[in-house]
């Protein structure tokens, strides 16, 4: 793991630990209607990025000389962390929503901030002018927020669309440049700037967001829900951070011993004598513990659980044999050279003609992206597999907690699924248009999940029945068999 990945991890592990001490603090953690409005910590880790990593890269560059970068840059993340921070209370925002919040302003940003740094003196050097266009993709990262799976992924849109362009044009000005003192500073901008894409990346997979920003279905429109203030990190603004301190004094209540609180109520307890007990609430014998049926002297521990990995014939691989491509022995610490810069296990060489085989694949992200003539997941947990479009079928056979979707553009005639926990498919609109056949036998907790009426509607769950009831007609000896209703 990289320096700056360790940075970025220490780092939002601080930000939780003073989210979980603030809370502390207020008497949190009893429950009560501070629940409802409790900050998640992850609001908390993302203002960390910004006030850390994120500023240190725009120090970089006021440094180099591109202040209208830094500060475009920067407002840019403001807006992804305003986004953050009504996402608790929003359900997820309708394009039109996203326009609003997200790309409108991002956008003009990033536009004016190139127009600003070419309308400059000293930007005649073709060096910098060539990192002022590649810095446009740069303050266009915090878009990241807009983005989730099938489509394409948070992190999917910061290494494929953002990296590569902005890593081009900062390796151009250090191989280019014979300014030993400009060089440095190129060098230092490189390094900051692999850390906030390091922190971006842990960002994500501590809060969960590796396919998208968690929404909440039950909440309201994002335009309109209340931003949450943190209340670690020190990512809150300036005029929330004065308004603590009163809101706290105007909260807080006398403690419950006297008037007074403090000294003065223990000794006004302590005047009353024998009386102090008067209000105390007797103790009957089915309340003692030697009478209570329900307590024993024993104190049971819970097992400790163990993460136990499956055992495996061979190593992790992606391999071509006896017609079909085998997609084999993965997990998520395995096979690494094998999968792309997200941790996605890529099938590109598969066609027409050719089947695809998973098999003993545990926590693995799968995209099978051209054609194929069919596709069978056998004996793997808690994986996900993306496919284009199949000519045949998708079988799915011994599985738990095994997700396909068929992404966008794509169709699948049918499913075959057998012998399974928890398995989800996931159909855009085309495959679902398509009306494929879903066949299930001997199947737990299946779900179906639809698209909306539109595309602003959220998609929709369909339980694939698991009980059934069969009536045999006495006079004809027909049986006929039904899901059952509840």
């Amino acid at each position: 793991m990289s320096q700056e990945a360790v940075t970025a991890r220490l780092e939002a592990v601080a930000a939780r630990l003073e989210a979980v001490a603030s809370k502390l603090g207020r008497g949190g953690g009893g429950g009560g209607d501070d629940d409802d409005d409790e900050v998640p910590a992850y609001i908390a880790e993302y203002e960390a990025v910004v006030n850390g990593q994120v500023k240190s890269l725009g120090a970089a560059f006021d440094k180099l000389g591109v202040p209208e970068v830094s500060q475009a840059m920067l407002s840019a993340f403001q807006v992804s962390l305003d986004v953050i921070r009504r996402a608790p209370k929003s359900k997820k925002p309708t394009n039109d929503e996203y326009k609003q919040i997200a790309y409108d302003p991002i956008d003009k940003l990033a536009r004016a901030a190139v127009k600003k740094a070419f309308g400059r003196k000293g930007y005649s050097d073709p060096k910098v002018n060539d990192l002022a266009k590649k810095m446009e993709q740069l303050v266009r990262i915090p878009l990241w927020v807009m983005h989730s799976a099938p489509a394409l992924t948070p992190m999917q849109h910061v290494k494929d669309f953002c990296q590569g362009d902005v890593e081009t044009a900062i390796n151009a000005g250090i191989r280019n440049n014979s300014n030993e003192a400009q060089k440095a500073d190129f060098q230092a901008l490189l390094k900051a700037f692999k850390a906030v894409v390091a922190a971006l990346d842990s960002f994500m997979k501590n809060a969960g967001f590796k396919t998208g920003i968690v929404w909440n279905p039950k909440g309201g429109s994002i335009t309109q829900a209340a931003a949450a203030a943190t209340t670690g990190g020190g990512g809150a603004g300036k005029e929330e951070q004065k308004e603590a301190p009163k809101t706290a004094a105007a909260t807080k209540k006398p403690a419950a011993g006297g008037d007074g609180g403090g000294m003065a109520a223990v000794f006004g307890s302590l005047s009353k004598g024998l009386d102090i007990t008067k209000g105390m609430k007797k103790v009957t014998k089915d309340m003692k513990t030697k009478n209570r049926k329900d307590r024993s002297g024993k104190v049971a521990t819970a097992p400790k659980k163990t993460n136990k990995k499956r055992n495996k014939s061979g190593a992790a691989d992606v391999a071509f044999r006896g017609g079909r491509w085998f997609v084999e022995n993965f997990d998520e610490d395995t096979g690494a050279d094998k999968k792309d810069g997200n941790g996605v296990v890529q099938v590109e060489k598969a066609n027409l003609k050719s089947n695809v085989f998973l098999t003993m694949c545990d926590n693995t992200f799968v995209q099978i992206q051209p054609k194929v003539k069919a596709v069978t997941i056998d004996n793997c947990m808690k994986c996900t597999v993306y496919v284009t479009e199949v000519v045949s079928t998708i079988e799915i056979v011994n599985c738990k907690s095994v997700k396909v979707i068929v992404m966008p553009g794509g169709k699948v005639p049918s499913f075959a699924v057998d012998k399974c926990e928890s398995p989800l498919i996931i159909l855009s609109r085309s495959a679902f248009e398509a009306n494929p056949d879903i066949y299930s036998s001997n199947v737990t907790a299946m779900n179906v999940e639809i698209p909306g009426a539109t595309d602003d509607d959220n998609n929709r769950e369909c339980p694939v029945p698991e009980q059934f009831i069969t009536k045999i007609d006495p006079a004809t000896g027909n049986a006929t068999t039904t899901a059952t209703e509840h």
